[in-house]
């Protein structure tokens, strides 16, 4: 089987968590790469996947809070993006629909297929600081999009999005075949059981 590679755009404002996600895989983060033009680090992950070896370059800005919004290029021939917003915090989530119209803009291209496109609600661990109740976490069910749940620093939900992301690519059948090498979680203590409940409200409500 061939490799196949894939630009995944990461998408959100400043401080959701989008760069923590993204070097949490080891390769990944010791295989970063700057593009200065674009303003970018990419980090290359490769998975092996029962449709063949994947390496999807992540794309993850460099620009700060301040920085706005990235260039058309930033964005554009992406093969796939996952747009982020911190489940601690509720400016996120409504910031994060001007990063989601302005990568659907940037690859509006005509008779194509749509864009799979992942959300994602970051520092899942946080349950009491929260600020997102599971039924207002509208806006994946209204675009029709995979809606996930991570924390990085904990490793939970990380592989799952890599397999989503994957599905997204090479369709629903797919599975991953190997060991995802992650860095050591920082927090061990996450209580996956209360994390579950509140994703099956999610669900629930839509």
């Amino acid at each position: 089987m061939t490799s196949k590679e894939f630009k995944v755009v990461l998408a959100g404002p400043f401080g959701v968590g989008k760069t923590a996600f993204a070097t949490r895989l080891r390769s990944a983060k010791s295989g970063a790469k700057q593009v200065k033009a674009l303003k970018t680090t990419q980090y290359p992950v490769k998975l092996h996947t029962s449709a063949g070896q994947v390496t999807l370059t992540l794309y993850d800005t460099n620009l700060h809070a301040k920085g706005g919004i990235p260039d058309d290029g930033f964005f554009r021939i992406a093969d796939a993006g996952v747009v982020f917003f911190d489940l601690t915090n509720e400016e996120s989530y409504k910031a994060m629909e001007e990063w989601y119209d302005a990568l659907q803009k940037a690859n509006g291209r005509k008779g194509s297929e749509p864009l799979p496109i992942i959300v994602v609600g970051t520092k899942a661990d946080d349950i009491k600081g929260r600020e997102l109740k599971p039924d207002q976490i509208e806006f994946p069910r209204k675009k029709e999009h995979p809606y996930r749940e991570i924390s990085a620093k904990a490793n939970y939900g990380i592989k799952d999005l890599y397999l989503e992301i994957c599905k997204g690519l090479l369709g629903d059948g797919v599975q991953l075949t190997d060991v995802v090498e992650l860095e050591k979680p920082e927090i061990d203590n996450i209580d996956e059981d209360a994390l579950a409940k509140l994703y099956e409200e999610y669900e629930k409500a839509a």
